[in-house]
């Protein structure tokens, strides 16, 4: 088993919070991801962007956690944004699976 690492950087002002998420996405971290969106939904958040590029590896259990975020914000009438991962290991699925073509993926936002 591989170690992982995986972070996440939280930043909010009033109802927009940005997501930049480091390391790797999959079975064992999407948990973290998906409770922390949850506390910020809960905390009134309505905008909401998951910077993908630090990203240095998605699985198809990380990209099925994106599918079911993207599912989730058409229900609750929240906005989800995907920022592209620059790395090709985290990129290489969603490619693979032309998740591009269905997944809200905007260009990053100068900060």
């Amino acid at each position: 088993m591989r170690p992982n690492s995986f972070e996440i950087e939280q930043r909010r002002h009033g109802s927009v919070v940005t997501f930049s998420l480091l390391g790797e996405l999959d079975m064992r971290t999407g948990p973290q991801l998906s409770d922390a969106l949850t506390r910020q939904l809960g905390g009134g958040a309505r905008d909401v962007t998951l910077d993908l590029r630090k990203l240095a590896f998605l699985d198809s259990s990380g990209l099925r956690l994106l599918i079911e975020l993207y599912d989730r914000s058409l229900r609750e009438a929240w906005e989800l944004k995907l920022v592209w991962p620059e790395q090709e290991a985290a990129a290489l699925v969603i490619r693979s699976t032309g998740a591009e073509k269905a997944l809200p993926f905007v260009q990053a936002a100068d900060e």
